[in-house]
């Protein structure tokens, strides 16, 4: 990170330190078109459906070989974590392809829990050891074009285009290239959360495997230092269980944005067309 963005992630920092509750002004200076929010407007504008959509509940995709781009070790198991083990139960082929391996003197210790994580799971894993906040676009595209066409998933999942991280919206883009011109008309995309709320078409009842999904995301004890993830993914999923109509009891759901592959693509080309994935910051392209 140069020492012009260092400088003004500082200044953000100070800022809402010293700005306390009127911190909120900021939003007009960095959010306000032509930023992030006039794309993300334009981008559910899409989805000209949105007023109309009633989860479907499903017990996962019906996929043989399933793809997981997670951009930081634990993604997988935080957001599509449940399902992705009852695919696993059910013989499906999980493999996740991780994009970065964190930062610094972290990477060895998280691919080393990445590794632990997707043993215990029975997923396969592939690792290009990006550095997080510094994703590039076409080497791992190139990387993600190659894993798609050896294994041809039926499902591929991502976080959804619009998940507050920055690095999770660069793997979309990184897909968007990745997929342009591939044969990839018979994937689905199964875009999941994260940290955002999304307008899920489909819901899976994760209940039976919530806590599975909690001890695979304790395994990350270099992450569960800073945060207790299990608690917060399992919040998330409990909030979830407001789409899981007519059942009753303490339940866990995980949400999803199900289109097939074509259609997303064409979303991600509306979102950055318009949006810089990291503001400020020069694209990395290779």
């Amino acid at each position: 990170m140069s020492a012009i963005n260092l400088a003004a992630r500082l200044l953000r920092r100070l800022e809402r330190l010293t700005m306390g509750r009127r911190a909120y002004k900021w939003i007009v200076r960095d959010w306000l078109p032509p930023g992030d929010l006039r794309a993300a407007s334009a981008v559910l504008g899409t989805m000209r459906f949105i007023r109309q959509i009633e989860p479907q509940p499903m017990a996962g995709p019906a996929a043989r070989d399933i793809l997981v781009l997670a951009p930081h070790p634990d993604d997988e198991v935080i957001g599509p974590g449940g399902t992705l083990i009852r695919a696993a139960r059910a013989g499906q082929k999980v493999s996740v392809l991780f994009v970065t391996s964190g930062k610094g003197e972290e990477a060895a210790e998280r691919v080393a829990e990445a590794r632990m994580c997707c043993a215990s799971l029975g997923f396969e894993a592939t690792y290009l050891g990006g550095i997080a906040g510094q994703i590039g676009i076409l080497d791992p595209a190139r990387a993600i074009a190659e894993v798609v066409a050896r294994i041809r998933p039926g499902a591929i999942f991502v976080p959804f285009v619009l998940d507050d991280h920055a690095d999770h919206r660069r793997v979309n883009e990184v897909l968007l290239h990745a997929l342009a011109g591939a044969k990839s008309a018979d994937a689905e995309i199964w875009a999941y959360q994260v940290y955002s709320p999304l307008p899920g078409n489909v819901v899976v009842d994760v209940t039976d495997v919530i806590g599975a999904k909690a001890d695979a995301i304790r395994i990350y004890r270099s992450q569960m230092a800073h945060r207790d993830w299990a608690h917060f993914a399992l919040g998330l999923n409990a909030f979830n269980c407001r789409l899981l109509q007519g059942v009753g009891g303490a339940r866990y759901a995980e949400s999803f944005f199900v289109v097939p592959s074509g259609e997303y693509v064409e979303i991600c080309r509306q979102y950055f067309r318009l949006a810089d994935t990291y503001p400020g910051v020069a694209n990395a392209r290779q």
